[in-house]
C-alpha cells in the first residue's frame, strides 16, 4: 500500500514539473506599442520631428525589432523595417500636413504586436529640434538626475523647452532662454525600465498682431536604464589641454579641453584659468572624447596654471590637467610696445638674438596684409623692407623655377603651408632663420652681410 501511495506522488510531481516547464515555454507576446512622440492628435508639430514610442517584451531575454508603417495617407505603407531601438527620423516633413503611423513590435520567436494608428500635423516651422538632451543613461528608480539640452543653429531669443521623460510625464515648458542658454530639468523614475528622455521647443513669431507660437519637432531619444541599484560608475580620464602658450593680455585665445570617460558618460570640465585655488568654472555637458573650444583672456601679464578636471554626470571627477601659459606683455601699455619694437627691428636688422639665441619651429598658413607676413598670430621679419624689396634671394624659396627678389619669393608662398625657424625676439614677433628647411639667413649677422645678392631695382 505504502508503495502504491509512493508512485502516485511521484507521477504527480512529475505532471506538475511538466507543467511548469511547459508554462515556462509559453512565448509572449511584445508588448503593444505605446506612448508615441508625437503624441497622437498633436498639431503644430515641426517638420523635423524624431519619432519614439514604448515597447519591449513581457519575456525577459526577448529581443523585439520594430516595423514601422508611416505616410500622409491612413493606413500607411512600410517605411522602415528591424529597428533595433524604439525610435526613428523620418526625414524632413512636408508643412501643414498630416501624417499617419503605427508599429508592428516582433520578438525573436516570431510572435508579433501591432499598435495602434497615430496622427500628427505639422506646421510651417524650418527650424530644428532642440539638441539630443544630455545627462546620466544608468540611473536608479527614486531618484532625481538632472538633464540639459539647447537649440541648434538658432538665433532668435525667448526660448521655452518642453521635456518628455518616455514615462508618460513631462516637464511643462521652461523658460525664456536665449538660444545661447543650456536648459536644465530633473526627473525622478518610480519604476525601472528602459526610457526615452526627448525635447521640444518653441518660441513666438510675428508681431503684437499677428504673433503666434511655434513649435519645433521631438529631438532625438537619450536612451535611459532605470534599475532598482545604484549604477556602477568609474571616473573619467585626465582632460588633454592645448592652445597659445604665449600671448597678451587682454587677448582671447581659445583652448581645447579632451577626456574620455570608460562607461561613455557625458562630461563636465571644472577649469581654473589661474592656478590651483583660483576661481572654477564649469562647462558642459559634452559627448566623451568630444572636443571641446573655450576662449579665455587675462588681464595682466604673468604665468598661469590652466587647470581642469573632468566630472562625469553621476558626479565621478577624474584626475587634473594642467597647461602653463605666459602673458608676458601689457596690452596697454604702448610705450613699452613701441620701444620694443623699436629693440626687435634693430636687432632682427642685425641677426641678434635678445636673451640668447633659442630657435623655434613654426608651421602653418603663411599670409600678407601688406605690411606684415605671419603664421596665425606670430609676425615673421626677414629684415627691414628696403632689403627684402631690393635683393635676390640665394634660394627658389616658393619653388617656381625662379630666384627673385625677396619680397617675390615670399609673395609666392601666402596662402601656402610654410614651415620657419627662428627666434622670437619678443611676444609674436619672429626673426627668420630658415624657410622650409632652406637657410634664409644666420643669427648674429647683419641682414646685409647673409647669402643673398643685395641690389638696387635700377641695378642690373
Amino acid at each position: 500500500m505504502k508503495t502504491k501511495i509512493v508512485g502516485i506522488l511521484i507521477c504527480m510531481l512529475f505532471l506538475i514539473s511538466g507543467a511548469t516547464i511547459t508554462a515556462s515555454n509559453v512565448d509572449n507576446p511584445p508588448y503593444v506599442p505605446n506612448n508615441p512622440h508625437p503624441e497622437d492628435g498633436a498639431i503644430d508639430i515641426g517638420v523635423k520631428t524624431h519619432l519614439s514610442w514604448l515597447g519591449g517584451d513581457p519575456d525577459p531575454g526577448d529581443k523585439v525589432i520594430y516595423d514601422l508603417y508611416f505616410g500622409n495617407i491612413s493606413d500607411p505603407d512600410l517605411m522602415a523595417n528591424d529597428l533595433d531601438k524604439p525610435n526613428y527620423y523620418p526625414g524632413v516633413l512636408e508643412h501643414n500636413t498630416s501624417y499617419y503611423w503605427y508599429v508592428v513590435a516582433k520578438d525573436e520567436n516570431g510572435t508579433s504586436t501591432t499598435g495602434s494608428e497615430w496622427t500628427f500635423t505639422t506646421n510651417n516651422c524650418t527650424c530644428d529640434p532642440p539638441e539630443k538632451p544630455s545627462g546620466p543613461t544608468r540611473v536608479r528608480n527614486r531618484h532625481r538626475y538632472e538633464y540639459s539640452t539647447k537649440t541648434m543653429n538658432q538665433s532668435q531669443n525667448g526660448w521655452y523647452y518642453n521635456f518628455s521623460w518616455g514615462d508618460g510625464n513631462h516637464s511643462g515648458w521652461k523658460g525664456p532662454y536665449n538660444y545661447t542658454e543650456r536648459v536644465r530639468a530633473e526627473h525622478q523614475w518610480e519604476e525601472p525600465g528602459i526610457y526615452q528622455v526627448q525635447a521640444q521647443a518653441k518660441y513666438k513669431h510675428g508681431n503684437r498682431i499677428t504673433e503666434e507660437w511655434i513649435i519645433t519637432g521631438w529631438s532625438d531619444s537619450l536612451i535611459v536604464t532605470v534599475s532598482t541599484n545604484n549604477p556602477n560608475n568609474d571616473p573619467p580620464n585626465t582632460p588633454d589641454i592645448s592652445g597659445q602658450m604665449q600671448g597678451k593680455p587682454g587677448v582671447e585665445y581659445e583652448y581645447t579641453f579632451v577626456a574620455t570617460d570608460p562607461d561613455g558618460d557625458d562630461l563636465y570640465y571644472n577649469v581654473c584659468w589661474e592656478g590651483g585655488g583660483s576661481e572654477t568654472q564649469t562647462y558642459g555637458p559634452y559627448l566623451s572624447g568630444e572636443v571641446v573650444k573655450i576662449s579665455h583672456s587675462w588681464p595682466k601679464q604673468g604665468k598661469y596654471i590652466i587647470c581642469a578636471k573632468a566630472v562625469d554626470v553621476y558626479g565621478a571627477e577624474g584626475p587634473e590637467g594642467t597647461l602653463e601659459v605666459t602673458m608676458p606683455y601689457i596690452k596697454n601699455d604702448l610705450k613699452n610696445q613701441f620701444m620694443q619694437r623699436i629693440r626687435n627691428r634693430i636687432c632682427d636688422m642685425l641677426g641678434i638674438c635678445q636673451g640668447g639665441c633659442n630657435l623655434i619651429e613654426i608651421t602653418g598658413i603663411l599670409e600678407y596684409d601688406g605690411q606684415l607676413f605671419t603664421i596665425d598670430e606670430t609676425e615673421l621679419h626677414f629684415g627691414p623692407n628696403w632689403y627684402i624689396t631690393s635683393a635676390i634671394t640665394a634660394y627658389d624659396y616658393d619653388g617656381d623655377g625662379e630666384k627673385e627678389l625677396i619680397i617675390d619669393e615670399l609673395l609666392g608662398l601666402v596662402g601656402t603651408e610654410v614651415t620657419v625657424e627662428g627666434h622670437m625676439q619678443s611676444d609674436n614677433w619672429m626673426s627668420v632663420f630658415t624657410i622650409n628647411g632652406q637657410v634664409y639667413r644666420e643669427p648674429g649677422q647683419p641682414i646685409w652681410a647673409s647669402q643673398h645678392q643685395w641690389r638696387w631695382r635700377h641695378r642690373k
